[in-house]
């Protein structure tokens, strides 16, 4: 019997043991062994049309003025990506940072789960983690055509990103792109390096792939 017969008894029960990718994806989830970041920026009018009135979620009273609102902070590689990584200990967001971010992120949920499977590959502590994470968001300036209260627009992902282009002079064409789900917009991704300085985005972002519609919505900021 060859070798290569002897062994196929074994290796059928690594391959039941480990499904394919399992050994490469332990491998790489590791805390700070990424490539890049990316700060998504979540449109909230149109969470808040959707999931967000579904699932009643406070973001979404009335009372509350809704525009960009920080969704998260990922660490990328330069093809897919790491989450929920071993820090040796149970992941905590202590409250009072809780509350801190509350301004700019209200959820409270999301907060933690952001840090719980983002947070933990960024390789560094909570306060580290949300303060960078708030660093970036402040640096990115938001059209002004989307703070206006009026009526649903039309508009291609490629029109939304020449507007971020034009408000941020600092962007490439190839550091941002635009999300869309059920034909609405749904989020912004900035790409920027692990020095915080801006870069070109991974394969993560392509653009065809996360919005490929020709013209999405873009409902309205309310009051």
């Amino acid at each position: 019997m060859s070798g290569l017969r002897r062994a196929l008894p074994f290796l059928i029960v690594l391959a039941c043991l480990f499904p394919e990718g399992a050994a490469w994806s332990a491998e790489r989830n590791k805390p700070g062994a990424f490539d890049y970041y990316v700060l998504v920026l979540s449109w909230m009018p149109s969470y808040c049309r959707t999931e967000g009135r579904d699932r009643k979620d406070g973001q979404c009273e009335a009372s509350q003025p809704r525009a960009f609102r920080l969704h998260g902070l990922w660490p990328q590689y330069d093809k897919g990506w790491p989450e929920s990584c071993f820090i040796g200990k149970r992941p905590w967001v202590p409250a009072k940072l809780i509350e801190e971010m509350r301004d700019i992120m209200p959820s409270k949920t999301l907060i933690i789960h952001e840090y719980r499977v983002h947070g933990t590959c960024s390789g560094l502590e909570p306060a580290q983690y949300f303060g960078v994470a708030r660093q970036l968001y402040e640096r990115v300036s938001v059209p002004l055509r989307f703070l206006a209260n009026d009526a649903d627009r039309l508009a291609s992902p490629d029109e939304i990103e020449r507007e971020f282009l034009a408000a941020n002079p600092w962007l490439e064409p190839d550091m941002i792109s635009v999300t869309c789900r059920r034909a609405n917009l749904l989020d912004i991704r900035v790409c920027f390096g692990r020095d915080l300085f801006p870069r070109a985005c991974g394969v993560n972002e392509d653009q065809k792939r996360l919005c490929p519609a020709a013209n999405i919505a873009v409902p309205p900021v309310k009051p």
